[in-house]
């Protein structure tokens, strides 16, 4: 296994790298999916940019490719369920305003 020195692809594994752990060190700490889904992703990326920096990106296109469109797809569906509970918790806190606001006027 031959190695190909790319500087760019080299730094690009490095702050996968960092990604992963900081993504797993937020999740330990808030135990929310999204760092740690974010970090998985980029662990994917990761490995991408390490077979490509061991030669065998040729080898593996296809593999590769799978790789790296599970890596965005996962992305995408962390951001969406991100996305779904920041506005059900939106719409909660609505429906408790509205509430006692309603309750206020109840009582008046």
């Amino acid at each position: 296994m031959a190695f190909e020195w790319d500087p760019i692809i080299f730094f690009n594994l490095i702050l996968c790298i960092v990604i992963v752990i900081l993504g797993v060190l937020c999740w330990m700490k808030t135990r929310e999916q999204l760092p740690l889904s974010i970090g998985a992703a980029f662990g994917l990326f990761g490995i991408s940019h390490a077979a490509t920096l061991a030669d065998l990106k040729d080898a593996l296109t296809l593999p590769l490719i799978g790789i790296r469109a599970l890596a965005y797809l996962l992305v995408v569906f962390a951001l969406v369920q991100y996305l779904r509970s920041s506005l059900m918790a939106k719409e909660t806190r609505q429906a408790w305003i509205d509430y006692y606001k309603d309750d206020g006027k109840k009582e008046q």
